[in-house]
């Protein structure tokens, strides 16, 4: 269970509580707004995991982009004349 999933069991939960009790002392029923507060905090959840998702891919892809540019700049240290490495000591 992810984070976002907690936070909105928890807070399904505690909007729950508080639409009982308001029933009970105003003797009106408001089971159809806490499903409607209950679809909006899920739609909020599912909404901040798409985000988090989205910032891990991005993060991801900044991973490979510089992993990329460090393998083509060792490749590019490679002497094409003698077909090795050049010794950054000057020895070769």
């Amino acid at each position: 269970m992810g984070l976002f999933d907690a936070v909105r069991e928890k807070a399904a939960e505690l909007l729950s509580g508080a639409t009982d009790k308001v029933s009970e002392l105003t003797g009106t029923d408001l089971a159809d707004a806490q499903q409607n507060a209950t679809d909006t905090a899920q739609n909020l959840g599912e909404g901040a995991q798409g985000y988090a998702d989205q910032a891990q891919g991005a993060g991801q892809d900044i991973a490979g982009h510089a992993t990329d540019a460090a393998q083509n700049t060792t490749d590019s240290v490679i002497d094409p004349a003698i077909g090795g490495d050049i010794d950054p000591r000057g020895q070769r």
